[in-house]
């Protein structure tokens, strides 16, 4: 009985905000970096493309984090108490934050790598609850996979996360998974901040033959002191979010996070024309939409021979100071 009475209030809250002037979206992302940035931006642009006007049809409330989870709760608590229609979350701590607070009117994640296991819906696909969004969950397996395929005689790979980002744990504990059948051992690299995972690969990288990173926001808006590092270490890094790759990894192999952004937009759109977070699916990426990214200037820098039939097939490539899109 209380669901259907939440379902109902919230699908009122829309009809009332539409027919009574513009809507108040509230967006939070958890820290600064590119591929948070390029998921707003894809958002703005699935809403404008649907014909709302941004700044008059709609008002938005961007919010940044800076990498707190402190400061994410805040944000949430402050759209709560200030009641925006819509509540729009990047990355999985943000995301966290709001579905604690936030129970009265949509809530729609983007960039999530595991969204049932952050406790934030109970399956993919329509849930009954105020809480709908998309997924960015990676391919960790293949990842490894391409790991062999560059580096065949690789044994160590290094994970580096920070331990408190549930989405970096998941995909830590997947490669854990995947690694044995390919002869690969995991080791952990964690840190809570830049220079906690700068000193991470200080430590750890010279016992590692490959640095992999997944979606960790806390690496991705690092990733200039990262890379650096591991370059006077002579370890390449290989990424699941071409971002953090352009920032000083030698591969990247993830979603196009403006087309996230995009696909995160039509939820809100959908909302906007009066659906409810209930009637509509929470869903991971397709293939489709992963992108592979290659610095070839980097691999000449560390002797690595990346195989002919892969740079074929990459969407992006760098060479010669020059970033190529294909």
């Amino acid at each position: 009985m209380l669901r259907k009475s939440l379902t109902a209030v919230v699908a009122l809250l829309i009809v009332s905000v539409l027919s009574f002037g513009a809507v108040r979206i509230g967006i939070t992302q958890i820290v600064d970096h590119p591929a948070l940035n390029a998921v707003f931006d894809g958002i703005v642009k699935a809403i404008e493309d649907a014909g709302f006007k941004v700044g008059t049809d709609v008002v938005i409330d961007r919010q940044n984090a800076q990498g707190s989870v402190q400061n994410a709760a805040a944000i949430a608590r402050k759209f709560a108490s200030e009641k925006v229609d819509i509540v729009v979350a990047i990355a999985t701590p943000s995301a966290q934050a709001c579905v604690q607070v936030i129970t009265d009117r949509p809530v729609i994640f983007s960039a999530v790598t595991d969204p049932v296991g952050a406790g934030l819906i109970k399956q993919l696909g329509k849930n009954e609850s105020n809480v709908v969004g998309i997924s960015d969950m990676v391919p960790v397996s293949s990842h490894l996979k391409l790991i062999k395929l560059v580096f065949p005689n690789a044994k160590k790979v290094g994970v580096l996360y920070n331990p408190g980002e549930a989405n970096s744990v998941t995909l830590t504990n997947m490669a854990k998974a995947a690694a044995p059948s390919l002869g690969l051992t995991i080791l952990d690299m964690t840190g809570t901040n830049a220079s906690e995972m700068v000193a991470a690969v200080n430590s750890v990288g010279p016992d590692v033959d490959v640095i992999y990173i997944g979606t960790d926001n806390t690496a991705a808006s690092s990733m200039q002191a990262i890379g650096s590092a591991a370059l006077r270490l002579k370890k390449p890094i290989v990424a699941a979010d071409i971002d953090i790759a352009r920032q000083g990894g030698l591969i990247g192999f993830g979603f196009n996070y403006f087309q996230v952004g995009v696909e995160t937009g039509k939820l809100v759109v959908e909302i906007l024309r009066g659906k409810k977070p209930s009637e509509l699916e929470s869903r991971l990426l397709g293939p489709e939409s992963l992108m592979l990214f290659i610095n070839l200037d980097l691999a000449r820098e560390l002797n690595v021979n990346i195989p002919q039939e892969l740079v074929d097939r990459a969407d992006i490539i760098v060479r010669n100071g020059q970033e190529v899109k294909r």
